[in-house]
Parts: C-alpha cells; sequence; structure tokens
C-alpha cells in the first residue's frame, strides 16, 4: 500500500516514521476512530505495505487498523497485537537457505572423497565411484539409500548382461550396434517397470562400446565395484553429516498439512461467523495446502525403504495421510461455499456453543500438528467431545423451537450446511487424533496421551 492509498484509507491510519540519519523510531499514530460500547471490539490490521517513495524515505505506512464489533466472539477471534515499533533483522543467508547449502556440502564432500580414493589409490576406471557417489547422495537416509540400491541392482545388471553378450559379437560395429539396440531397448523397458534399471541402459552401453578394448568381465567388475564404492561413500556422509531421516520428514509434511489446515480453518470460520471478507485470503490459502499435499507420496515410499532399527508402521502412517486428506478436502469444498456461509449469519445468539467448537477444533489442529511432529511431547488434547455435546444440544433446541423456519432459503439451506460442516471437522479430527496414537509404537515409543477412539 503506498502513500497515496493511506491517505485515503477510511480511519486513519499509522505511520512509522524511520530516521536513517540519526537511526531513531519514531511510531506517530493517529487518534483512534469511535470507540465501541461497552470496550468489546477486536482489531486487525487488514494490509502493512511500503510504497517506491517510502522505501526512500524510510516511512512504512500501516494501513487502517479496522474495528470490528462482534459481541461474543471475542473467545473465537482474539484481537490481534499491533504491529511493534521494533524493526526485524533479515534472516542471514545461511538461515534462509541452510537445508538447500547442507545438501550441496554433503554432495560436494561425497564427491570429493571417492575422487581422493580413486587419486591415491591409482584405481583403474576409478572415476565410477565418483559419479556413483554424486547421483546417490539424497536429501535423506531413506532416499540416499534408495538411490544407492537401485544404482548398484542397475550397474550389476547391465554389467553382466553386456558381458555375458559381448563374447558372442565376433568384431565389427554391425553386431556391436544389435547388442546395443537390443539390450538398450530391454533395460529401458525394465525402467519404466522399475526405476532400479536406470543405471542398466548406459552401464551395458559402455561395455559394449569399450569391452572390445580389453576383457569385459574386468571391465563389468569395475564399473559394478566402484558403483558399490561410490555408493557406500555418499550413503555413509549422509549418516554421518546433517543426516536427515525419512521418517522425520514425513512426520513433518504431515504437520504441516495440519498447520496448514488450521490456518484455512480459522479464515473460514472469520469469514462465517464474524462476517469478515477475507476471499482473497482463503484462496492463497488453499491453494497453499494444496501444494503442502504434494510429494507425500514419494516421501511415504522413502521413509519405508530407510533403514532404521525400528519397524515403519506404514499402515498408520497412511491412515493419518488419508485422515488428513479428508479434513482437507473438506476445508476445500467449505472454501468454495464461503460466500453462501456469510450469508448464513451463524451468530452466537443461534448457537451459542458453535463459536467454542470452532476454538476448541482450531486448537486441536495445532496440538495434533505438535504431536505427529514430535511423538515424545506429551500434551493434554483440546476436549471436542464437550464441545460437541454442548452443539448437539444447542442443535436439538433449535430444533425444537423451530428458530430457524422463518429463515429464507437462501440463508437456511447455508446455515445448517456451515453447522454440518464444522461438526463433521471436529469428528474428522477425533478419528485424526486417535490414528496419530499408532504412531509412537511404531517408532518404539510409548504413548504419551489417552485417545478416546481406536482403530477398528
Amino acid at each position: 500500500m503506498g502513500r497515496q492509498e493511506c491517505g485515503t484509507a477510511r480511519q486513519r491510519s499509522r505511520v512509522l516514521y524511520l530516521n536513517r540519519k540519526y537511526n531513531l523510531v519514531m511510531l506517530s499514530e493517529a487518534r483512534a476512530g469511535a470507540v465501541e460500547s461497552g470496550g468489546r471490539s477486536s482489531s486487525r490490521v487488514r494490509s502493512v505495505g511500503l510504497s517506491g517513495n517510502d522505501r526512500q524515505s524510510g516511512r512504512i505506512c500501516f494501513s487502517e487498523a479496522s474495528a470490528l464489533y462482534n459481541p461474543g466472539m471475542s473467545t473465537v477471534n482474539p484481537s490481534l497485537a499491533l504491529p511493534s515499533s521494533s524493526i526485524p533483522t533479515e534472516p542471514s543467508f545461511w538461515t534462509r537457505e541452510e537445508t538447500a547449502l547442507k545438501q550441496a556440502i554433503k554432495t560436494g564432500l561425497a564427491g570429493t572423497i571417492s575422487y581422493a580414493l580413486y587419486a591415491g589409490w591409482h584405481l583403474h576406471q576409478g572415476y565410477w565411484a565418483v559419479f556413483a557417489a554424486l547421483v546417490v547422495t539424497q536429501a535423506n537416509l531413506g532416499a540416499s539409500w534408495k538411490a544407492a540400491l537401485h544404482r548398484t541392482i542397475g550397474s550389476t545388471a547391465g554389467a553382466v548382461a553386456a558381458a555375458i553378450l559381448v563374447p558372442m559379437v565376433r568384431s565389427g560395429p554391425v553386431g556391436v550396434g544389435i547388442l546395443l539396440f537390443l539390450l538398450a531397448s530391454l533395460f529401458a523397458y525394465l525402467t519404466a517397470l522399475h526405476p532400479a534399471f536406470t543405471a542398466s541402459g548406459i552401464t551395458a552401453a559402455i561395455i559394449l562400446v569399450f569391452g572390445g578394448q580389453g576383457e569385459p568381465w574386468h571391465l563389468a567388475w569395475l564399473r559394478v565395484i566402484y558403483t558399490m564404492e561410490g555408493a557406500l561413500v555418499a550413503f555413509a556422509i549422509g549418516a554421518l553429516i546433517w543426516p536427515v531421516r525419512a521418517r522425520e520428514i514425513l512426520r513433518q509434511r504431515i504437520a504441516n498439512i495440519l498447520e496448514g489446515s488450521a490456518t484455512l480453518y480459522r479464515a473460514l470460520t472469520a469469514a462465517a461467523l464474524e462476517g469478515i471478507d477475507n476471499e482473497q485470503q482463503v484462496r492463497e490459502l488453499e491453494h497453499q495446502l494444496h501444494d503442502l499435499r504434494g510429494g507425500i507420496t514419494q516421501q511415504m515410499q522413502e521413509a519405508r525403504s530407510e533403514l532404521a532399527f525400528s519397524r515403519f508402521n506404514q499402515s498408520a502412517y497412511q491412515r493419518v495421510i488419508d485422515m488428513a486428506d479428508q479434513v482437507r478436502r473438506r476445508l476445500t469444498s467449505m472454501a468454495d461455499d464461503r460466500s453462501l456461509y456469510v450469508r448464513a449469519q451463524a451468530s452466537p445468539s443461534l448457537l451459542p456453543s458453535l463459536p467454542d467448537l470452532a476454538e476448541k477444533t482450531a486448537r486441536h489442529f495445532a496440538w495434533l500438528a505438535q504431536a505427529v511432529r514430535d511423538p515424545t511431547i506429551a500434551l493434554d488434547p483440546v476436549d471436542l467431545d464437550a464441545a460437541l455435546r454442548a452443539l448437539e444440544a444447542d442443535l436439538a433446541k433449535l430444533r425444537q423451537e423451530r428458530v430457524t423456519s422463518p429463515f429464507a432459503l437462501d440463508r437456511m439451506l447455508p446455515f445448517w450446511a456451515l453447522v454440518f460442516n464444522l461438526r463433521e471437522v471436529a469428528g474428522d479430527l477425533k478419528e485424526l487424533e486417535a490414528a496419530a496414537n499408532y504412531l509412537k509404537p511404531a517408532e518404539g515409543l510409548k504413548p504419551q496421551c489417552s485417545f478416546s477412539k481406536a482403530l477398528p
């Protein structure tokens, strides 16, 4: 938001002047607008912006902190703190790019160590170990072990196949070309069936092309040995230097999905229960949640293939992911109907327990994310059962008194759809809570929390 937009705001804006010369910070706050009666109001900062001219003068405009009067809703959506006068420090380059830099350093170390072995011991064709180390080094131990296994299997299959067929070719490029076509086609087909044969085709081609210059079985043996050497170096680097376990990344990604769902849930309930116009925010959160879900299947495979002393409980993780997907799809459907829920006007006078259910559900999202991220955390879960029972009692009273009978159809249907979806989200979280409990024994840990439901 630029200087002109700040001047045309509906309420007087807050302006923060940054004096570059003296490195002083002065907060100049305009007199607030009319105060709501009873002092029950909540503020939210609608936007923060910095215009091009303001970047030069050091002025930051914080646009209107609009007052929203919502009786009885202060517990659902508490007031947000106003911007602090302190200037946030920009994170360092290492902090921003820590994961990528660590991965780059590990890859460089794996290649350098393999080259040192090749050059120090004068290994014949030992450069294959360098290539294998660079390819096998992955972001986590599960992916590195999988890449090492696939590389070794593929190189061995291609080397053995070529070494067997090379003696059958007397001489001449025609016979080599025919064998090259047959083996390349075969291993391309096998690669389409399973990625373990990715390196088979190139290994067979190398032995076919250069096998005539020496003993093909010796060349195949060197290829396999040096591939295994590079793979072992890469796996050792990944295990000893900044090790990243695939199971921890999988739990982190599931927790990120739950936290993204919690953020979207709060935005949807703020629009439905408070009438806040946040359509753009809801759309952005919906896209972010969709992006968080991407790649979770591959991460599951890497966690399953990871070497560990404890058994990987794949069924428990899959159940948690399926339940998280169910919640995500329900929230996405609610986001599509956000404008209809605003028309429902579900005020606390109709269902006093609905705001409490929304708040406890949002807190439950956060608790589950922490429990999934770190199974050793022992936290008391938010009691959704009491909130659900209170909602059922309010609904029974609402039906008995036929309160919604005078409502128009375009208000009645969204009203009941909103109540149904909020109740179902809370119920889904209870099932997700029960499924998450089974992640702890799978990691060799004793459950720290008791749950009301169990897996069927």
